[in-house]
């Protein structure tokens, strides 16, 4: 008997650096620190679609074989992952959605069904209060606010980095167009052509979306010296590659983003976040403490901010401090004695 089967993308095939695995890797791996590797269960969803019948074989051993089931989906699986969990489980089994992203609630708004068979979770964990807010307005009540976590080395004070001329930018996400990654770019070069001079460099990391590859690889080849890809990089290493820089640039155009892991990174690296004022964006960036934002979809508003910013760069030193202890929130530690009083309960 498992403790807790976790179902979601492990990526144990090919390896992946989206979201989504992050989140599913980072709980199975905090979970097995807690009640050890031998009573944690992985079903890996990667593959799925091409071994269907093995798929639901683990599926349905899962969730007849464990105390607790935990479940990753997205858009497309959890049309079918929660009826499978409510119609596989055994007697005293609990079931658990962990929610990836901001956008359940306009997800089930039309799918009654869907809507009914959550309800019969013993919990839903969402990231935002945001979400849990107009999840309760359609009538689930089922939910806990657990942020996304990532088990990472928080800098120490005396290792922070001090900003520099010019004001050097990372992107550090999924490349695909609605993560803002033109929006980015275009303020980027319309200040430094504005001004005649390098006011800022970006250099961008994260998994080229396949939607998106051809439209990138063509965008690349129009870049100027100081707008780089610089390629993946793996999750434990987020730490190490972000502190070199003066700040995160997120200026996401997602509508339904929840909690960004990369705003983790770049609070545990020190790095203050210039971002695009998404729905949850209080939730997670203390204006003036932690980052600076702008209004969303708004590329001349992010052109302005980031013409103050470089008048008075100093203010990004004055938050790396702040970035740091908000780090401590989001670490595995903290958010896992959550989860332990969850499945415990």
């Amino acid at each position: 008997m498992y403790k807790v089967s976790v179902i979601g993308y492990h990526a144990k095939q090919k390896p992946l650096h989206d979201g989504q695995t992050v989140k599913t890797q980072q709980l199975t791996k905090a979970l097995q620190g807690c009640y050890g590797r031998e009573f944690i269960n992985e079903v890996d969803m990667q593959g799925c679609t091409k071994h269907p019948l093995t798929f639901l074989w683990s599926y349905f051993k899962a969730c007849r074989n464990s105390e607790n089931v935990i479940i990753l989906p997205a858009y497309g699986a959890l049309k079918v992952f929660p009826f499978l969990c409510v119609l596989f489980r055994k007697k005293g089994t609990k079931l658990y959605y962990d929610v990836i992203g901001g956008w359940l609630a306009r997800f089930i708004r039309n799918r009654p069904l869907l809507r009914c068979t959550l309800k019969r979770f013993d919990g839903i964990w969402v990231e935002t209060s945001v979400m849990r807010n107009e999840l309760k307005e359609q009538g689930i009540e089922n939910l806990t606010i657990v942020p996304n976590f990532k088990e990472l080395t928080i800098l120490e004070s005396k290792d922070l980095h001090k900003s520099s001329t010019p004001i050097h930018l990372c992107i550090f996400s999924r490349i695909i167009e609605k993560k803002g990654i033109e929006d980015g770019i275009d303020a980027i070069r319309e200040i430094n052509e504005k001004k005649q001079e390098v006011i800022y460099t970006l250099d961008m990391y994260g998994p080229i979306d396949t939607s998106y590859t051809e439209r990138f690889n063509s965008l690349r080849e129009t870049l100027p010296d100081y707008i780089k890809y610089c390629g993946c990089v793996d999750a434990e290493k987020s730490t190490e590659t972000l502190r070199k820089y003066d700040a995160l640039l997120f200026p996401t155009k997602y509508e339904g983003e929840g909690h960004p892991g990369t705003i983790i990174d770049a609070y545990s690296a020190g790095l203050p976040v210039i971002s695009a004022k998404w729905h949850s964006y209080s939730d997670f960036v203390d204006e003036g403490e932690t980052g600076l934002g702008y209004e969303q979809f708004k590329k001349e508003k992010l052109v302005e901010l980031l013409e103050q910013i470089a008048e008075t760069p100093n203010v990004l030193d004055e938050m790396r401090e702040s970035c740091l202890k908000k780090a401590a929130q989001y670490s595995s530690k903290t958010v896992i004695r959550t989860i332990e009083k969850l499945l415990n309960g």
